[in-house]
């Protein structure tokens, strides 16, 4: 593909972005912009401290992007439009590495391009889909999601170019900004020939974001405590069951607990502990056979996150974000993504019969069933193709 039809595309679909995202920021986010993000930061740019008085959950480089809107105005409305603006730069970030950075054809770079604007806009209320029931701003810009995924897609084009500190440095940055892609690391490893500068660039950013914690007289391990006693969240696959049981006449029912609905069942302890009890075997088959087979930095890390985010307890609908762009990258518009996008499309159905969360309603089980087997079916479609000895060979050469 030319530099000329990749400058054309990256403009298309910025422009359409622009134009379906942007107009939509700035609308209420009680869920999380106005309710957590907007008090939090006011409280910790004037003194606070982030893990010891506000009881910040996420890492220490995730507080820079929280804070930045925070220094343009104490109004809600300020801080909204600041911080949907600040994402919207991340998502124009990844529309630039799949236009640019993405080795292919014409077809491969336009799939990537379309199926990741699929889900993104599909997830923003700006489609045909009801409204959200709990977040009218469109979800990725209501969240920071996407600053971490963007860090991770470039990590994996930069591992598939060979670029042992530029990879490092930066899904080390993603790890410390939200840590999820830490599981990553083994498989961007193998085969590479640079140890010593992997460890350095890995090293930085971490010592970085410790060195924030340090000099403020911080301790970090509030969050670690923070994550390590959440329950089984509703929207998680492991919740799901005990509602199918639900609605067959089982009880259930839910608790507000870390910002989101928990289970509440008997056996539902059980069944957390379970599912992290198979995803941490399952990842140790994914890492253990993508180092066997030495598959591809975009499609192990494809595998990688889609077995954590369908197996992990907790599955808020932002996690789709961290899949989006790697998977956009690695599958193009092909079988997992369109799955894929149509669990995207669910997860917007889903949030719109959010309301029956309370009383766990029939429609909201429904549609949050549906979601999750789409989910389930990209998640093994997925992983089968990343280490289909066919996609394997089929890798693309730079144009």
């Amino acid at each position: 593909m030319s530099l000329r039809d990749r400058f054309i595309a990256a403009a298309v679909v910025a422009a359409v972005h622009l134009i379906v995202l942007g107009l939509l920021i700035g609308e209420p986010s009680e869920s999380i912009l106005d309710g957590v993000f907007q008090t939090q930061a006011e409280a910790i740019l004037d003194g606070a401290l982030p893990y010891a008085d506000r009881g910040y959950e996420y890492p220490p480089l995730s507080l820079p992007l929280v804070l930045a809107p925070g220094l343009i105005s104490d109004s809600e409305l300020a801080y909204r439009q600041a911080f949907g603006w600040e994402m919207m730069f991340f998502d124009l970030a990844i529309v630039a590495l799949l236009a640019f950075a993405l080795r292919g054809d014409s077809r491969r770079v336009w799939g990537a391009l379309g199926v990741y604007t699929v889900g993104i806009i599909g997830l923003s209320g700006a489609g045909p889909l009801p409204d959200s029931d709990i977040e009218l701003a469109p979800l990725g810009l209501a969240r920071f999601d996407l600053a971490p995924a963007a860090l991770v897609l470039a990590a994996a084009l930069a591992r598939e170019a060979s670029r042992s500190a530029t990879w490092a440095a930066l899904l080390s940055t993603a790890v410390a900004v939200k840590a999820f892609p830490l599981v990553l690391f083994p498989n961007f490893l193998r085969g590479e020939l640079d140890l010593r500068r992997v460890a350095v660039a890995t090293a930085l950013p971490l010592l970085f974001a410790a060195g924030i914690v340090l000099v403020t007289g911080d301790e970090f391990g509030s969050a670690i405590d923070y994550h390590s006693g959440r329950g089984l969240q509703i929207e998680s696959l492991g919740s799901n069951l005990f509602l199918i049981a639900h609605l067959l006449g089982a009880g259930a029912s839910t608790t507000t607990e870390a910002g989101a609905f928990a289970l509440q069942a008997d056996g539902a302890g059980f069944a957390r502990g379970a599912f992290v009890a198979i995803w941490l075997v399952v990842l140790a088959g994914l890492v253990w056979t993508g180092w066997r087979r030495e598959t591809p930095a975009l499609r192990i890390a494809t595998a990688i996150l889609a077995a954590t985010v369908v197996l992990a307890p907790i599955l808020s609908p932002q996690f789709l974000f961290w899949l989006l762009p790697v998977s956009a990258a690695a599958f193009g518009l092909r079988l997992p993504n369109l799955l894929l996008m149509a669990a995207a499309l669910l997860t917007q159905y889903m949030l719109s019969q959010y309301s029956g969360v309370d009383d766990l309603s029939d429609s909201f089980i429904l549609a949050l069933t549906a979601r999750n087997l789409v989910l389930i079916a990209y998640a093994v479609t997925a992983i089968a193709w990343a280490f289909h000895p066919d996609e394997q060979e089929a890798q693309p050469q730079p144009a």
